[in-house]
């Protein structure tokens, strides 16, 4: 599911947080974090790219994404953690801004509408937050090259095809290398995690459906290996394959 699609299910948390380690390692979480980073800095490596989260930050972490932080300096921030009906596409991303005002607004009645217990605020300023956010990340990574937008396309008629890659990137006229890195700064994502987090998408209808084993689910969604199948599948859904159908 697309950012801008996002379906709430739950506000787990509103937290106002400064931390007291240096180091640590956040994987196999359950929820999303959105929110503002106010102050202090730390490196987010999620392995793919790296953040550096500092003061008048904004934020969204996937909770698919597992990152290491390491703290420069200690800071705070004031974030929501939150579920979804479905698994949000967009990868995670930390925008700069010069005032973070308004979204220190809304979190500020979120944090409200929650202890006060009021479902149907909460939600409608959950929402309101995350369209705020989704503007200004689409302003920020807006993709202007019609090749991306063409590749693009391409991937999402043929991802389970295994030169579904090389295809796009020699329709593009582009070498690999110049491709990815274009794809990348379009979409916030590489062009083989996007192909890959399609199939994984399609394997979770697949094996929700029922009918099919997981080795047949596998090579519908375009995976050679059922074994390396599912590996992904469960580092992209935290679960195994066998477990989810």
């Amino acid at each position: 599911m697309a950012f801008e699609d996002i379906r709430i299910k739950d506000v787990g948390a509103v937290l106002h947080y400064r931390p007291n380690i240096r180091r640590w390692r956040a994987e196999g979480r359950r929820e999303h974090i959105i929110g503002v980073q106010l102050s202090g800095s730390a490196i987010h490596d999620f392995g793919y790219k790296k953040f550096v989260l500092s003061g008048n930050c904004i934020l969204f972490f996937n909770r698919r994404d597992d990152y290491d932080v390491d703290v420069q300096e200690a800071g705070d921030s004031f974030t929501v953690h939150f579920s979804t009906y479905e698994d949000v596409d967009a990868e995670s991303f930390c925008i700069p801004l010069a005032n973070v005002s308004d979204a220190l607004s809304i979190l500020g009645r979120i944090e409200s509408a929650k202890n006060e217990g009021d479902g149907l605020t909460l939600l409608s300023l959950m929402y309101r937050l995350c369209a705020e956010f989704d503007r200004i990340r689409k302003k920020t990574y807006s993709p202007r090259d019609a090749r991306m937008l063409a590749a693009k396309a391409h991937m999402d008629a043929h991802f389970v095809d295994p030169d579904c890659l090389a295809a796009a990137v020699a329709a593009s006229g582009l070498s690999a290398r110049r491709f990815g890195d274009l794809f990348r700064a379009a979409f916030d994502t590489t062009p083989n995690r996007y192909i890959v987090g399609r199939r994984v998408d399609r394997a979770e209808s697949l094996l929700e459906a029922g009918g099919l084993t997981v080795a047949e689910t596998a090579e519908l969604c375009g995976f050679s290996d059922v074994y390396y199948f599912s590996k992904v599948f469960k580092r992209e859904t935290g679960v195994t394959p066998g477990k989810w159908k």
